[in-house]
């Protein structure tokens, strides 16, 4: 498998928030930032420059939603997994 440096890392990290978050807004699911995630867009303004997983957050009603709007949309070069699969 092909070495990423953590740039790229993120770079494709954040190309997969942009397409949840478009699915997200096309559906009316909230979700937000926490943890490292929101300390690196409110300290660094972007990534903590160490950081290679990106952390987000669905109130809890509407997971099964996320899930099955995932699962329907998402492109081909991407899945979603969940802690039951």
């Amino acid at each position: 498998m092909k070495q990423l440096d953590i740039k790229a890392v993120q770079q494709r990290l954040l190309n997969i928030a942009t397409v949840v978050d478009e699915l997200c807004a096309k559906h009316g699911i909230p979700f937000y930032m926490i943890a490292g995630t929101m300390l690196g867009a409110v300290r660094h303004k972007g990534f903590i420059p160490w950081d290679d997983d990106m952390d987000f957050a669905v109130p809890y009603q509407h997971y099964a939603e996320l899930i099955s709007v995932l699962n329907k949309e998402l492109p081909p070069n991407l899945r979603c997994l969940t802690y039951d699969k």
